[in-house]
């Protein structure tokens, strides 16, 4: 009877017991489905402790040497973990796999000793360096982690050998752990770029488990014929990628998007001080600066040192999907004693020209917009003082004006901009 009641003072049990165990086919693919267990130490009386004593700091492969050595171990407390290993059905997880275990404990004050093989059991040693005490309701935990077993399907124990633990007589508890056949699980399946330009290559990854059979369609790709769980796509227009798994005769499925962008003009800057230009630009498969009539290839980020052009103005077009971008910036307005923003952003469709022009001024007396076909003949468009102007045609214009008049009633240079050169 006192046997009995001691034994109900602590509680020693196991989270969710079961375990996912791997067809054998499988085996070959290295594709193992990881379970965890989780034991917990819970002291629900109100009177007495619970005490792990370790007068010697021996560490948990000390004690494991110890009992090796069939060495008494007698003052230090601890706690072993059995699992059956092997291949019938009433085993815990092969040998191989079995070396693969890890516990994890809830401090650094607990020390664990690497599993063993013996009497065809695997064990580990977990003590506490220091002495531990579990009050009243407070736990401790042990995670059995890395579980990755291909033994049958069906029902097997953990033993647990409790020893030297003050409160607890020393006894052997077993644990009842059901083995359930592994479902095909996708853990992870991502792209770092959901979005690219036209043709350009984006990587997708996965991290899969429990499989037997995957595939990733459009294009019918077998990920077991790709050395690494990753393939380089190149993506031509929006589209569903569909990663399909199949094991145990269950299946799975999950999808990555990848989206085909125009390019766009993120950023087209000039700092009069310093007399650099700045760009920065997405999604666009080529790219050049224009300054003078001339252009060159650039990267689509980067900064650039320039003498003022003869013509001021500085120009970014951009190629890529559905249209062309060019924006452009008036250099000369940014240099006067009060600066005037001036700048345009142009889409080349292939049946229209999309344009937008912006400004902004200040301290001026007044403003005109004006917009031409051909470079002869001027149409005012707009006279707010900072604003925009949006216009649509079947072909790019010849360009715009922008005219500030001071508060003296002088004016400004006129600042202008070409339209997109084609």
């Amino acid at each position: 009877m006192k046997q009995m009641l001691n034994n109900f003072r602590y509680l020693l049990d196991v989270d969710h017991n079961q375990i996912s165990v791997n067809d054998h086919a499988i085996l070959e693919r290295d594709n193992p489905v990881k379970s965890e267990l989780t034991f917990q130490l819970l002291n629900p009386d109100r009177v007495n402790p619970i005490v792990f004593n370790n007068p010697q700091m021996l560490t948990a492969e000390n004690i494991l040497k110890k009992l090796q050595n069939r060495e008494p171990v007698t003052e230090t407390s601890y706690i072993r973990f059995y699992f059956p290993y092997g291949t019938a059905q009433g085993d815990f997880i092969d040998e191989e796999r079995g070396k693969l275990i890890n516990f994890e404990t809830e401090s650094g004050d607990w020390s664990v000793a690497e599993g063993i093989v013996e009497d065809r059991h695997i064990s580990f040693v977990i003590s506490c360096y220091n002495q531990k005490i579990i009050d009243t309701l407070f736990s401790v935990y042990f995670k059995c982690k890395n579980i990755q077993s291909y033994a049958p399907v069906g029902l097997t124990y953990v033993y647990v050998d409790i020893k030297n633990v003050v409160g607890i007589d020393d006894v052997i508890k077993v644990f009842p752990v059901q083995k359930k056949l592994a479902v095909p699980q996708i853990n992870r399946y991502f792209t770092q770029q959901t979005t690219a330009s036209a043709n350009e290559t984006t990587r997708i990854q996965w991290q899969i488990s429990g499989a037997k059979e995957g595939r990733i369609t459009p294009g019918e790709i077998d990920i077991w014929s790709i050395p690494a769980p990753s393939v380089e796509l190149k993506v031509a227009r929006d589209m569903e990628y569909r990663l399909g798994l199949k094991g145990n005769g269950l299946e799975t499925t999950a999808v990555v998007n990848l989206y085909v962008r125009p390019p766009n003009i993120q950023q087209l800057f000039y700092e009069s001080i310093n007399k650099q230009v700045s760009w920065s630009v997405q999604y666009s498969e080529n790219q050049q600066l224009i300054l003078d009539q001339g252009s060159q290839s650039v990267d689509r980020t980067g900064k650039l040192s320039i003498q003022m052009p003869k013509k001021p103005q500085v120009a970014l077009r951009a190629e890529g999907y559905i249209y062309t971008e060019y924006s452009a910036l008036n250099l000369q307005g940014l240099t006067l004693d009060k600066p005037q923003e001036f700048r345009s952003r142009i889409r080349t469709y292939a049946q229209y020209v999309y344009s937008k022009w912006e400004w902004r001024t200040q301290e001026v007396k007044g403003v005109l917009f004006q917009i031409s076909e051909d470079g002869y003949v001027w149409r005012d468009a707009s006279s707010v003082y900072s604003g925009s102007f949006e216009y649509v045609s079947a072909k790019p214009l010849f360009g715009a004006r922008l005219q500030c008049t001071k508060r003296d009633g002088s004016q400004y240079p006129l600042l202008m901009l070409d339209g997109e050169v084609m």
